[in-house]
């Protein structure tokens, strides 16, 4: 039989995870937004799309620097 060696389990993040939920974030807090500012513009939606883009991008960007982050303390 041959010799068996203990594994080690590396435990890193799911990137993809932290990505959809930093731009779910950005889009949830472009909603809330749009609902404020509502009242004060032509078409909402048009602000909304614009919000929920840009915010979304900036979301999904800052949930990637946080799992990159984490990555790196793990490690050290």
């Amino acid at each position: 039989m041959p010799e068996q060696r203990p594994t080690t389990r590396r435990a890193s993040p799911r990137y993809l995870r932290f990505l959809v939920t930093g731009g779910l974030v950005g889009v949830l807090v472009a909603t809330a937004l749009t609902v404020r500012r509502s009242d004060q513009v032509e078409q909402p939606w048009v602000l909304f799309l614009y919000l929920a883009l840009m915010l979304g991008a900036i979301g999904a960007l800052l949930g990637g620097l946080v799992a990159v982050v984490l990555e790196s303390r793990r490690r050290s």
